[in-house]
Parts: C-alpha cells; sequence; structure tokens
C-alpha cells in the first residue's frame, strides 16, 4: 500500500529535512572552527605565519635529553602555506619518550621560501632555507604555546614566543 501525502505534508517533511541537514552541518562547522585543545599527553605549539609572503614549508629541527629530531608541516595539495596563517604542531610524551610533565626541549624553525616535497630527513636546498634563531623553552604536557614568525624572504624570519 502506498502512502499519499498531499503538497502540504510534502512541504512540511521537506522543511523539517533542511532544518535537520542544517542542524547537522551547523553542528560540524562548530566542533570543526573549536581551538585545538591538547590532551593531557600532549602539548601543541601554535605558530602563526605573520610574514610578507606565503611559504613552502615550515621545518621544525628540536632535542629533547641529547635526542635529535625533526619534523615539518606543508600543504597536502602542494599549495603554499599562507601569511597570516595559523599552523598547530603537536608533540606527544610517548613519541618524546617523557616521564615527567614538564619537557625541556631545545627548537628551531626553518622557512623553505618555495614549495619543495617534503621528504624524511628534511634536507632542502641551502638557496632556499631561512634558519631562525634557536630556542630553548620548557613545556608542560596539556597545554598550549604560541609562537610568531615575522619576515620576510629578503629581510629574514624571526620567531617569536609569547609567554
Amino acid at each position: 500500500m502506498k502512502a499519499h501525502f498531499s503538497s502540504k505534508q510534502k512541504k512540511i517533511y521537506l522543511l523539517l529535512a533542511a532544518v535537520f541537514l542544517a542542524g547537522i552541518f551547523g553542528v560540524v562547522y562548530w566542533l570543526d572552527s573549536r581551538p585545538y585543545s591538547p590532551a593531557p599527553d600532549e602539548f601543541a605549539v601554535r605558530v602563526q605565519l605573520d610574514v610578507k609572503e606565503d611559504i613552502g614549508l615550515l621545518i621544525y629541527d628540536y632535542e629533547i635529553n641529547g635526542h635529535k629530531y625533526s619534523g615539518g608541516i606543508s600543504n597536502a595539495d602542494r599549495s603554499l602555506l599562507k601569511r597570516g596563517e595559523q599552523v598547530i604542531l603537536v608533540f606527544c610524551k610517548d613519541e618524546l619518550a617523557a616521564e615527567g610533565d614538564v619537557i625541556d626541549m631545545n627548537i628551531r624553525f626553518r622557512i623553505i621560501t618555495e614549495y619543495t616535497d617534503p621528504n624524511f630527513e628534511n634536507i632542502y636546498p641551502e638557496e632556499i632555507t631561512r634558519y631562525l634563531d634557536p630556542l630553548s623553552l620548557t613545556f608542560r604536557f596539556g597545554e598550549t604555546y604560541d609562537f610568531t614568525v615575522t619576515g620576510g624572504r629578503e629581510t629574514g624570519y624571526t620567531v617569536t614566543f609569547r609567554e
């Protein structure tokens, strides 16, 4: 037996479906727009790129307890990281072999001025690599730390840590 709906009923069901879908999209947008909050076993580093031009990659070399590591961030679609963009780096306690609630880290950022395919060694041509001054900091797990990178290709780049 087929159900027959009047034109008015169809409009009501379509309106309810539209409201339901709008609600779902609203929740997804809200969840996606919340600032990142690290778990108790990780800390986050927010890097604000207040630079004069877009950049290819942001590389970070760091040392903890005599062990050297390196990481980086780029866009998967091979586009440049935009000036004014904010990137978040997350460091996990297990990956760092940390035992306490705090960790001392030496960190140095590098800007790769042009897009280059990332590689596991984080070795890039010197002519497109700009080194920023190294920092020695103490990080507490469960916290977020803010850094700002300023400058440009011609004048050089600077990183500041906002306490």
